[in-house]
């Protein structure tokens, strides 16, 4: 159970800068998922209601993907170059990010660093180091967003939970427990769920469009991905990839390759699924989904310090091309299965 008076200290922090600050900087790592945008926009939502003459900015690195355009405040969610266009200053009083580190959020960290005092707010217990002057951190959380909902909660912001607010907390619901699939569906979730589904949004269109809806070009790719899988240690690990010249053969984008481990995770006696993509920068990142017995969170750290998540759910950045890493990986995840 998520107890938010455990962060009293911080919130009483975050207050006090909240109210001497004029700029808020909001931000995530990379791309936009359905946690992370979803916290963000409740969390813009939560400031703007408390401190109505404050500035809120959302800036990512990268566009927010198509399927998540629908959502209230959508249109308030910047990247640095639609930001710089407006004009806006670059200096922020209060810079917060929220479902993952800042040192994942590429250009935007530039703008992060300068502000006066830096927030953390996340429910991953893997992250990377970094001297925020506020940490929110709680691992028992499902989401970012269930975590968002309880600070929301708290005397310091008592935030009206209307069918706008309640459906970005949902969205971060649906998506990091799988529509309730996963472990970290715990009792406290469902009844989170009941208290937003009473607020009366479209709660099948927030799932539908936020989870499941995608391009034609996206499923004939994922088609191919699909088909290329293989099979490693004895059939306990699956492992695919996808390549720029892939994605642009379907002329698809880089979200369109949301879903596609977990097609491959439901094999029959598949312990680990592993998704390799090719970065436009050459890098390569590299998703991963367990059945619990191999702890792919600190598997991934142990592959750089860029890599982290939840024991069943993680993923990790690696600064070498995808024909050198996929190898490497997947002989590094057998000897962690004990598997020689």
């Amino acid at each position: 159970m998520i107890n938010s008076t455990k962060f009293k200290v911080e919130i009483q922090q975050w207050i006090e800068a909240l109210q001497a600050a004029t700029r808020v900087l909001l931000t995530s790592p990379g791309a936009a998922d359905g946690d992370s945008i979803g916290a963000q926009l409740a969390l813009r939502q939560m400031i703007l209601q408390s401190f109505p003459k404050i500035s809120v900015l959302i800036i990512n690195d990268e566009p927010l993907p198509l399927r998540y355009q629908f959502l209230p405040g959508a249109q308030f969610v910047h990247t640095p170059e639609s930001f710089l266009s407006a004009k806006e200053s670059s200096v922020f009083d209060v810079a917060i990010i929220v479902d993952g580190g800042i040192d994942r959020a590429g250009r935007v960290r530039y703008f992060f660093e300068k502000a006066k005092t830096t927030v953390f707010i996340d429910h991953h217990a893997v992250s990377v180091e970094f001297p925020y002057t506020i940490r929110i951190v709680e691992p028992m959380a499902s989401s970012t967003t269930e975590l968002m909902y309880h600070l929301s909660q708290t005397e310091s912001f008592k935030t009206k939970v209307d069918s706008e607010f309640a459906q970005l907390i949902y969205l971060g619901l649906v998506f990091d427990t799988g529509f309730f699939r996963h472990s970290n569906t715990t009792p406290e979730v469902m009844e989170l769920s009941a208290i937003l589904l009473r607020t009366g949004f479209d709660f099948t269109r927030v799932g539908e469009r936020g989870m499941l809806e995608r391009s034609f070009s996206s499923l004939k790719m994922m088609s191919e991905i699909l088909n290329h899988s293989e099979l490693n240690a004895n059939g306990k690990i699956i492992w695919s990839s996808l390549s720029q010249k892939t994605l642009q053969k379907y002329k698809a984008v880089d979200d369109d390759r949301e879903g596609i481990i977990d097609h491959m995770f439901l094999i029959h006696g598949i312990e680990v699924a592993v998704l390799f993509f090719e970065l436009v920068s050459g890098k390569t990142k590299v998703s991963f989904r367990s059945r619990g017995s191999i702890d792919v969170a600190n598997f991934a750290r142990t592959l750089t310090e860029h890599g982290g998540g939840h024991k069943k759910a993680a993923g990790a950045l690696l600064d070498k091309e995808i024909t050198e890493v996929a190898p490497w990986v997947l002989s590094q995840l057998e000897k962690t299965m004990g598997i020689k």
